[in-house]
């Protein structure tokens, strides 16, 4: 059952409240390890206790006396469930981290018991929908497809070995993701292999004692040196490291979670796990995943081999032994081009990206968009680094949030959203985190556009989290959730925006003519990164669409890299053991792409109205950022286009080079 979006960039819980919106719980990072234990039984038992109760409820079955207390219930208990999620991600204590994940555990049990829960689903049955409004319809439906598509109508030992089944597939998931986390590898250079990279970076990273410079797997290490360091073989030295993380850890675990999501999809009578996968979403089948990649790689063709064909006519320039392309070369090598040919130097450009200016000129674009007020808040958070901001509308206070932006020793080492609190209209206002890794100091122009894509996930859960439905963000189709977001990259690269944030170290603002250069040079390995995109989609679908058994992971990279990366397969690389969204996203890392296709057509509107228009800003929040979990998407773009989407769009754009 897709109960809960684990593969969603966007985790969200919360508080119940009584009649009216309130503050946020006080010192609720500040819990020691037996006091999350404690409470984290009481909780599970009252939400148990509280299922009990709605199952054996005998009045009349309808929609304001079943799914109106079970969208509190599950709200609550989702509310103190993401807090654990969160803090087992988050939290500088490791103690404290090991009993969250522990509690979070037992909270995804609870969750995969409703599958098995045949009363409650029979309850559900009763209530007549014809005649509800249609957020209420909707929610009715969502919940019996959910139960439906779970096994709900097999006999009660299958749905008690699905549900067993689904709490191993749980803590394996965990574990897998959680290896990642502390697979944190360094290795120290003598520091004349940095030539090439930016006086902020070196200064950064001072010689040691031995006189060496340490480079760590985060991405404020890693990213620099892939676009900068002259130096081929620290290049290739620093992204071997990277991808083979947590290879020792993981392989054995996901092995496992291929083989128990297999057994699963068995028990449930699919083919394997990607058709179940696929289950509540857009494109609904594998068949669909396949004929939609399909379209994409036969549009980028000839881009790729284009670019290809520049970055290795670059890499002759520089050594003319060289025979082939290999992947660390790519963003070294594209970064000369993008001098040579279009004129922009990206070391320029990161002087004006500076994390507090970028920071600052984020939450005032949602201000100006949207017509909010974000202020500074002294809300209690887990670390000393991590900012606190309160959201307001007309004086009102509608959510909270937390940015937690720079690498640190346990945390999570990618970029995404979690959540503290749902929010529910008249009762609960929502509040989230966003955990990141980037410098503290100057960014590239890339990294600012992450920060904005993962903001995006932010303003889409707080202004959801507005309605009655306290449920409804879950309730989307899981390879929607990335689509809005997607489309607030667009802002980044619009010098109206940029001229308001992006100054220099002397206060200077960027000027129209670098954005202009930036523009032009946008394109240019745009397809070599869906070429990527699209080899990371095969490693994620091919996995998943199989029998696993007898399976070597290895092998299987090999295989998916040589037949679909740009660069072939790395030898020596163990890319599968670090890549969380093989736990989370499962089979749909195809989502990314889809969603791509999703914000061309958003973007549409915006650019035909204006990208600062308010009125537009106003309809695509209230027609889709709002309204998300209480319609079909597709419904959702429609109404705000006032047409169906259609993937061509993107796949024209991709065919011309942009």
């Amino acid at each position: 059952m897709k109960i809960f979006h684990l593969c969603s960039k966007v985790f969200v819980s919360g508080i119940l409240l009584s009649s009216s919106p309130v503050l946020f719980a006080e010192n609720q990072f500040d819990r020691t390890p037996e006091q999350i234990t404690s409470h984290c039984s009481g909780y599970l038992a009252d939400f148990d206790k509280s299922i009990d109760g709605l199952v054996s409820d005998k009045s009349e079955a309808t929609y304001q006396s079943v799914f109106v207390p079970f969208d509190d219930r599950m709200t609550e208990f989702v509310d103190e469930l993401l807090l654990d999620y969160l803090m087992q991600n988050a939290h500088t204590d490791e103690a404290v981290r090991k009993a969250s994940t522990d509690c979070a555990l037992k909270g995804f049990a609870s969750l995969n018991a409703l599958n098995a829960n045949r009363e409650l689903y029979d309850r559900m049955s009763l209530v007549k929908t014809k005649m509800l409004p249609t957020d209420q319809a909707y929610t009715a439906a969502y919940w019996k497809e959910q139960f439906e598509a779970s096994g709900i109508g097999r006999d009660e030992a299958t749905r008690e070995k699905i549900k067993a089944l689904n709490d191993e597939i749980s803590e394996i998931g965990n574990t897998f993701s959680q290896n990642i986390n502390q697979a944190v590898n360094s290795m120290k250079v003598d520091p004349a292999r940095l030539a090439g990279l930016p006086e902020d970076y070196l200064s950064s990273h001072p010689v040691d004692e031995d006189g060496l410079v340490t480079i760590t797997t985060a991405y404020s290490d890693t990213t620099p040196i892939s676009k900068y360091a002259h130096d081929a073989q620290l290049r290739k030295d620093v992204s071997k490291m990277s991808r083979n993380r947590a290879v020792e850890e993981n392989q054995p675990v996901l092995k496992k979670l291929l083989t128990k999501r297999f057994e699963l999809a068995q028990l449930l009578g699919h083919d394997n796990f990607a058709v179940t996968n696929m289950l509540g979403t857009m494109v609904k089948k594998p068949s669909k995943v396949v004929e939609f990649t399909s379209r994409l790689s036969s549009a980028i063709k000839e881009p790729v081999a284009k670019e290809k064909a520049q970055l290795f006519k670059q890499l002759k320039a520089i050594d003319g032994d060289a025979t082939e392309l290999r992947s660390w070369d790519a963003s070294y090598l594209a970064n000369i081009v993008r001098e040579k040919e279009y004129k922009l130097d990206a070391k320029l450009v990161r002087e004006y990206f500076d994390y507090d200016k970028v920071r600052d000129g984020i939450l005032r674009l949602s201000e100006d968009l949207f017509g909010l007020e974000i202020k500074p808040s002294t809300a209690d958070r887990w670390h000393a680094s991590v900012e606190a901001y309160e959201v307001y509308e007309d004086k009102r206070l509608i959510g909270r949030f937390f940015l937690d932006s720079h690498p640190r020793d346990g945390k999570f080492t990618h970029a995404a959203q979690f959540g503290l609190h749902l929010g529910k209209q008249g009762e609960t206002l929502p509040e989230a985190a966003l955990l990141m890794n980037f410098p503290k100091g100057l960014m590239e122009h890339g990294q600012v556009e992450t920060f904005l894509h993962e903001y995006g996930h932010l303003l889409h859960f707080i202004f959801a989290g507005q309605n009655e439905i306290g449920y409804s963000r879950f309730q989307s189709e899981s390879d929607f959730g990335e689509a809005p977001s997607t489309m607030l990259e667009e802002w980044v690269w619009d010098y109206e925006t940029l001229r308001q944030f992006a100054t220099n170290s002397e206060g200077e603002v960027i000027p129209k003519s670098l954005v202009e250069k930036m523009n032009k040079a946008r394109y240019f390995g745009q397809a070599l990164g869906v070429a990527g995109q699209l080899t990371y989609t095969a490693l994620s679908f091919d996995l998943y669409n199989q029998n696993p058994e007898g399976l070597d992971l290895d092998e299987f990279e090999k295989d998916v890299f040589s037949r679909y990366s740009p660069y072939g397969y790395d030898e020596g690389t163990h890319m599968h053991a670090s890549f969380g969204h093989l736990s989370g996203y499962g089979a749909k890392y195809y989502t990314y792409q889809w969603s791509n296709s999703i914000a061309e057509e958003l973007l549409s509107r915006f650019k035909k109205e204006g990208l600062r228009n308010k009125k537009t800003a106003a309809d695509y929040r209230n027609m889709v950022l709002a309204k998300t979990g209480t319609k079909p998407a597709a419904e959702l773009v429609r109404d705000f286009l006032g047409r169906d989407f259609s993937v061509e769009a993107y796949a024209k754009k991709l065919s011309n080079g942009g």
